[in-house]
């Protein structure tokens, strides 16, 4: 029995789906729960199993079910079973979220209607953290630092990669839909867009910001126009690496970073590392236990693979934490490269479904002139080199939903050739 006409329901649906998108800045708890009253609503109004159906007819879709259900296996091969079945239940939203976003066709309004409510949970969480950041300098005599970085989106516990990551898919919405809406409103909300990631200051946002631009340069102006875009975008990017100090510091720090930290076999625990020195000593500790493990094929087990990465730390004398200040130290990082961490737990079988996932998506945004999903899949190939993304919720979420609400687009592109 339906609750709700379906004219009504299809609005409800339409503005949850945004909800579910413009809640991802803040605190997880909030975000989980729309996505619980999203799913009761499908149940309720009895389309759970149409729902299903109309996913399952996706190939995309079908090759993330695919990737799910190879963790799935993974757990139950894994000795720490526990974990092994928190990562599957973590990685729910594979099967969730599909089921979610094509309950029926979206048409591009109500694609954009849920982009709109993105694009404004991202401004509010610029002006929650911009406020917390001006209150603490000011009236609890903090530095100038809560402007920047992990500082910056303390108050919403929220990492800063990720905010940046959600930042450039607004711009990119920004953009995308322009000529809806006034010259000036876009203009001034791509600056806060653009200004809020250069805040946040990630070193690979801000290579995936200038890249996406230069994009959109080469898509919207003539040749000569766009090159001359491009100049102005790399002459912005190398003002601001040198320019803001906070951001030069970042990136000088990596620019001397002693690499040959990468090759000792034992360490201190006050071994220096810059970001790109210790993601290199991830990565190869990565290799060395499917080496030692001879697990090529299946990999280490979504439930194993991080505790044979713990003995690993301890083994060769990483920073493992100090109990008396309950800090842990490096115990609990992963490999901090996608790729690297599904090679890793699912074996070379899980790594092949996987790129087939991305280059099946990037071969339909491709074909189909997709800009949105076009530059959705390129910010996610190169976040996936220097991050686990799919590892924690913040990112799996905003992976699966983007991608899937993006490919709607193509659906959508088809239709209108159709007619």
């Amino acid at each position: 029995m339906k609750i709700f006409e379906e004219s009504t329901y299809r609005k409800i649906h339409v503005i949850i789906l945004g909800l579910i998108a413009s809640t991802l800045p803040f605190p997880i708890i909030l975000n989980s729960v729309i996505i619980i009253l999203c799913i009761t609503l499908l149940v309720l109004q009895g389309c759970f199993i149409k729902a299903i159906q109309n996913a399952s007819k996706n190939s995309y879709v079908k090759l993330l079910w695919l990737l799910l259900l190879l963790y799935i296996i993974s757990g139950f091969l894994s000795k720490n079973q526990q974990e092994g079945f928190a990562i599957v239940e973590r990685k729910a939203s594979f099967f969730i979220l599909p089921i979610l976003v094509f309950t029926f066709p979206l048409s591009i309004s109500e694609i954009k209607k849920i982009c709109e409510l993105f694009v404004l949970g991202i401004l509010l969480a610029f002006i929650v953290c911009i406020g917390n950041a001006f209150y603490q300098v000011v009236f609890n005599s903090m530095d100038f630092e809560m402007f920047f970085y992990q500082k910056l989106t303390t108050i919403l516990k929220m990492n800063a990669v990720y905010m940046a990551s959600y930042c450039i898919i607004a711009l990119h919405i920004v953009l995308y839909f322009s000529q809806k809406y006034n010259k000036f409103l876009i203009v001034t909300v791509s600056l806060l867009l653009i200004i809020f990631c250069v805040l946040l200051n990630s070193k690979m946002m801000l290579v995936c910001l200038c890249i996406g631009l230069m994009i959109f340069a080469f898509k919207n102006l003539n040749r000569i126009q766009a090159l001359f875009a491009s100049i102005f975008i790399l002459a912005s990017v190398f003002f601001i690496s040198f320019g803001v100090p906070k951001v030069k510091e970042r990136i000088t720090l990596e620019v001397n970073s002693n690499m040959s930290v990468v090759k000792q076999d034992t360490f201190r625990y006050d071994t220096p590392f810059s970001g790109t020195s210790l993601r290199f000593v991830f990565w190869r500790f990565s290799t060395e236990i499917i080496t030692e493990n001879k697990s090529l094929l299946m990999g280490s087990h979504s439930g194993d693979f991080q505790d044979l990465l713990n003995e690993k730390y301890k083994r060769i004398g990483l920073y493992t934490g100090n109990p008396e200040l309950k800090d842990t130290g490096y115990l609990g990082y992963g490999p901090h490269n996608q790729y690297i961490e599904v090679l890793l737990s699912l074996g070379s079988i899980g790594l092949i479904v996987f790129l087939l996932l991305l280059f099946f998506y990037l071969k339909k945004a491709w074909m189909a002139n997709n800009y949105l999903a076009l530059q959705c899949i390129l910010l996610f190939l190169f976040f996936f080199m220097t991050e686990s993304v799919l590892s924690v919720n913040k990112g799996i979420v905003a992976f699966v939903f983007f991608t899937l609400l993006f490919y709607q687009l193509n659906i959508q592109s088809k239709h209108s050739e159709d007619k």
